[in-house]
């Protein structure tokens, strides 16, 4: 059991030791498809001259849920701002979606993209396969500002993000993948 639990936990984290995005900064986002709406639908769906926190998860990624909290404080710090948008996207089918979104409260822009088109834009390697969490801020302009895991996203990153301040590797939070114990 504590095995099976490590791999999946060193496979959500697997983009810390190897991150191949296929964006860089200062690349120019590409679309952010949405297929479907989940939760918290915006009144102004058009992502033009905003400034965006776009957050990869899927309902069976521990490590993605863990973060909720922190993509929601962010999501209702800014609420009010016409011009900033926090979305949570998946790729799994509504329908498998639903009992996630009961039990966990998700304040951001939740949307699902069965189709992959946003995954493989931004995320999935040449064999089909990417590593989540990960999250990318995307300046007014379409500009890939940052690129990382939501673990080191922090307030005042994301605040230097809406400055259009430079972005500095310390600026994020560390983070140290703990090392693997294992058990008979």
């Amino acid at each position: 059991m504590k095995i099976k639990i490590l791999v999946v936990f060193a496979l959500c984290f697997q983009i810390t030791l190897s991150a191949q995005n296929k964006l860089k900064i200062g690349d120019k986002a590409p679309l952010i498809f949405v297929q479907e709406y989940l939760k918290n639908k915006p009144k102004d769906t058009d992502l033009k001259n905003k400034y965006i926190l776009l957050e990869f998860w899927a309902t069976w990624c521990g490590p993605c849920l863990k973060e909720v909290p922190k993509i929601n404080s962010i999501a209702q710090k800014y609420a009010d701002r016409e011009d900033v948008i926090v979305i949570s996207i998946t790729d799994e089918k509504p329908s498998k979606t639903k009992s996630t979104l009961k039990k966990v409260d998700f304040k951001s822009v939740v949307v699902s993209d069965a189709t992959l088109t946003t995954h493989k834009n931004y995320i999935m390697d040449e064999d089909g396969g990417y590593e989540i969490p990960q999250t990318f801020l995307i300046d007014q302009n379409g500009i890939v500002r940052w690129a990382g895991i939501s673990m080191k996203l922090n307030p005042e990153l994301f605040a230097k993000f809406l400055a259009n301040e430079p972005i500095k590797i310390e600026d994020e939070t560390p983070f140290d993948i703990p090392s693997p114990t294992f058990t008979k």
